[in-house]
C-alpha cells in the first residue's frame, strides 16, 4: 500500500482487526497522489460488493480461512479486473479444491493469480513481496490502458 499510494490509483485497504487501518497509516498513504480509503470490517468480504468494476483486488491477509472467503466473494464478482492472493503453492492447491466445492469453474478459479508478484523476482522478505506485488499490478494497470 505504500508503494502504491505513490502513484494515482484509488486504494481501499480493509482488515478485520481493529487498530490495523488506522490513522497513522492513513496519514502516511495518504501523503502520496493515491487516494486512499480504510475500512475496519468484522467481514471484509462485504467491501467486495461495493468496489468499482474492473477493480484490482489483492488478498494479503493474516489468516487463510479469511483469504479463502475474500477469494470465494472475488470470484463471485465477475465484473473484478484481477485478483491476486498470496501464498505456496501448498496453499493454492487446497484453495482451488475447496473454491471448486463451493461451485466454482475451472475458468473462473484460473482468474486469481497465486502467488501474486513478478514471477521471477522472488524472495521472503515483505519489502520484496510489496515491491513484487506492486511492479506487478503496476505491469496489470498499463496493459489496460490503451
Amino acid at each position: 500500500a505504500r508503494i502504491l499510494s505513490r502513484t494515482d490509483v484509488t486504494l481501499h485497504l480493509a482488515d478485520s482487526r481493529r487498530g490495523m487501518v488506522d490513522e497513522t497509516l492513513a496519514e502516511t498513504l495518504e501523503s502520496g497522489a493515491a487516494t486512499v480509503h480504510l475500512h475496519t470490517l468484522p467481514a471484509p468480504e462485504t467491501l467486495m460488493a461495493a468496489l468499482p468494476e474492473d477493480a484490482h483486488v489483492l488478498i494479503l491477509t493474516h489468516d487463510h480461512a479469511e483469504d479463502l472467503i475474500l477469494c470465494d466473494a472475488a470470484l463471485r464478482r465477475e465484473s473484478i479486473g484481477s485478483i491476486g492472493v498470496i501464498g505456496s503453492s501448498a496453499k493454492w492447491s487446497r484453495f482451488r479444491m475447496k473454491l471448486a466445492a463451493e461451485g466454482h469453474t475451472e475458468s473462473a478459479i484460473e482468474r486469481i493469480q497465486c502467488p501474486i508478484g513478478v514471477p521471477d523476482l522472488t524472495g521472503k522478505h515483505p519489502a520484496v513481496i510489496a515491491i513484487s506485488v506492486a511492479a506487478d499490478l503496476m505491469r496489470v494497470f498499463q496493459k489496460a490502458t490503451p
